[in-house]
This record gives C-alpha cells, structure tokens and sequence, in this order.
C-alpha cells in the first residue's frame, strides 16, 4: 500500500512540475532547484511519521517498535522502519502536518515565498508539500470522507466537518491553482 503511495505522490508530482517547467518556458539551470524543492517536498511532510513515532505517541506498540529498531541499528535500519511504516501509517492519526491547520499556514507561507521572487528552491518545495496534501486530501475525499475528515480535521473541534469538507477542499484546491500560476509565470 505505501509502495503505490509513495509511486502514486512521485508520478503525480513529475507529471505537475513538469507543466510548470513547460509554462515557465525557461530551461535554465534554475530548473535543478525546482525540481530539487518538487522531490523534497514529496516526502517532506511524511516526516511527521516519524514525529508521531518519537515525540507525540511514544506510547504506541509501533512507535517502540520503531525506537527499538533505530536504537539496535541506527540509520542502518531505515529499510526496516520503512517496512513498519508501511505496515501501520494507516493508523497514524493526529498526525502534525496532515491537518487543515497546516495547510492553511503551507499555503499562507507558499503565498509569501512565491510572491517575494526569491527562492525557487523554497517555492517549490511549498508547492510540491501542498500537492502531497491536496492528493491525499482528494484521494480520500472520493475513498473514505469520514477518513479524511478523522485526520484533515482532527485539531479542530466544535463544527460539522463533513458539512464543509467540500468547501474547505474546493477552496484550497483553487488557491493552490493560483499559486501555482504565479510560480509557473
């Protein structure tokens, strides 16, 4: 299950930056550092995993599991909690960067990197994390809406999460868009 998603986030990602190398129209060696940003950014947020296994649920069987593994092994064990991962990342909940309220800050900072001309490498990156999260988010929109709404919304108390997922999807959708215009042109 992993393997497709990681496979499904990397083809997806290439696929979208290379429409905006396309619309860029420049093919520079600036392009190293948009596409550099685009593969960080595909895994970047899949680190709160990790933060979930060693900080906020150290807990959990698989969390020690993953302790055990990185303590008797060090990074030489990294094929081995990417094994674990795959066998318990579905049960991840209240994960730190899979959240409407990160997203709302991603694409507070995406409009802030991109709209000062800065950084390629940083807009990018911010662009690449959002489309990890827009593919999750519209993946399990059309899957499981209680699933998402579990792990998009679970910071967030006191509304009706599934009465406005649809506009809380649509809306990020669409500034997505916009910023991703401002990157391309």
């Amino acid at each position: 299950m992993l393997n497709n998603e990681i496979l499904s986030h990397f083809l997806l990602t290439v696929f979208y930056f290379f429409l905006i190398t396309v619309f860029r129209g420049k093919f520079d060696y600036s392009l190293i550092f948009l596409w550099l940003g685009a593969f960080l950014g595909i895994f970047l947020l899949d680190l709160d995993h990790f933060i979930y296994w060693f900080f906020s649920h150290p807990e959990k069987e698989d969390s020690k599991e993953a302790k055990r593994i990185l303590k008797e092994k060090g990074v030489g064990g990294c094929f081995e909690l990417i094994s674990l991962l795959k066998k318990t990342h579905q049960d991840h909940r209240s994960l730190i960067f899979h959240t409407a309220t990160f997203q709302i800050i991603l694409l507070v900072l995406a409009f802030f990197v991109i709209s000062s001309g800065g950084s390629l490498l940083a807009s990018s990156l911010v662009i690449s994390c959002n489309l990890h999260l827009l593919k999750d988010e519209w993946q399990d929109y059309f899957k499981n809406k209680q699933n998402l709404t579990d792990w998009l919304f679970w910071q967030i108390k006191g509304f009706s999460k599934e009465r406005y997922l649809s506009l809380y999807l649509i809306s990020v959708s669409l500034i997505f868009i916009v910023l991703t215009l401002f990157l391309s042109f």
